[in-house]
C-alpha cells in the first residue's frame, strides 16, 4: 500500500492512498492580524478528491469557516461536537461526532478504514497533574482489498501521557503524525504542550516506522525550531 503525505500549513495535511483517494485533516485558512503563518490556499488542487476529513478540534489553526467550505459534499467527516456549528450546511449522514475511545468503521473505494479516537491532554503547572485536552487524536487502521494493513497515529495537540500510550502500545505503527508545540516547556508552566522531550518519549515508546513532525507556528518560530529537529515544510510531500 502506497501512502503519500503532503503538508498544507497550520495543522492541515492530506494523505493519499494508492493514488485512489485522500484523507485530510484540519482545513483552516484564517490568520490573526499580524501572523506570518504560511499555508496552501483553498483553491489548490490538493483539496480535491478528499473522501475523509479528520478534524481534531474547532479552534484557530485547526478548523474554521473557510476550511468548512472546501469539504466536498460526499466526504465523510469525523470530528468533535464543537465543530458542528461550522458544519450546518453538510449532510448529517456524512458527519460523525465521535467521543474518545469510540470507533467508526467506513469503506472507501474497497478499503476498510477503522478510526479510533484517542484522548489528548494538556499540561498542568508545577506539581499538578495533566488535565483533559479539548482535541481528538486519531488512530487509523487502513486495510486494502488484499488484506494489507497500514496503521497511522495522529497525535493532535497533546502532551505525552500514559493514558494515551496504553491504547497504542500493542500495535505496530507505520506512521506517526505528531504536532509539536515548542522546543521546551517551562517546568512551572500551566500550558504545557508537546515539546522535543515529549516527542522523543512518544517515538521511543511507540517505535513508529515513520514520523512526520508538524509545527504550526509562523516562519520566525519555524526557523528556530529547525535548529533542533526536522519539521516538514509547507507544500512538501513525502512518500511513505
Amino acid at each position: 500500500m502506497e501512502l503519500k503525505f503532503k503538508f498544507l500549513g497550520k495543522t492541515c495535511w492530506i494523505l493519499e492512498i494508492d493514488k485512489k483517494f485522500k484523507i485530510g485533516c484540519n482545513p483552516s485558512f484564517l490568520n490573526k492580524k499580524g501572523e506570518d503563518i504560511r499555508f496552501v490556499g483553498p483553491e489548490d488542487e490538493s483539496f480535491k478528491n478528499i473522501k475523509l476529513w479528520l478534524i481534531t478540534e474547532c479552534s484557530l489553526n485547526h478548523f474554521d469557516e473557510e476550511g468548512a467550505k472546501i469539504i466536498e459534499e460526499n466526504a465523510r467527516i469525523i470530528t468533535r461536537k464543537e465543530s458542528g456549528k461550522l458544519l450546518r450546511d453538510k449532510k448529517n449522514s456524512n458527519i460523525d461526532f465521535v467521543e474518545w475511545f469510540k470507533k467508526r468503521e467506513i469503506e472507501i473505494k474497497g478499503y476498510k478504514i477503522i478510526i479510533e479516537v484517542i484522548p489528548t491532554y494538556k499540561g498542568g503547572g508545577f506539581l499538578s497533574n495533566p488535565i483533559l485536552g479539548k482535541a481528538n487524536g486519531y488512530f487509523l487502521t487502513i486495510i486494502d482489498g488484499e488484506g494489507k494493513v497500514k496503521r497511522i497515529y495522529i497525535t493532535a495537540d497533546t502532551i505525552y501521557a500514559e493514558n494515551i500510550i496504553k491504547n497504542l502500545i500493542y500495535y505496530p505503527i507505520d506512521l506517526m503524525i505528531a504536532n509539536i508545540g515548542r522546543i521546551k516547556n517551562s517546568y512551572f508552566s500551566d500550558d504545557k504542550t508537546m515539546d522535543l522531550v515529549m516527542l522523543n518519549s512518544f517515538i521511543r515508546t511507540l517505535n513508529p516506522e515513520n514520523v512526520i513532525t508538524i509545527f504550526s507556528k509562523g516562519e520566525a518560530a519555524r526557523k528556530e525550531m529547525k535548529k533542533y529537529i526536522d519539521i516538514i515544510e509547507v507544500g512538501e510531500e513525502k512518500d511513505i
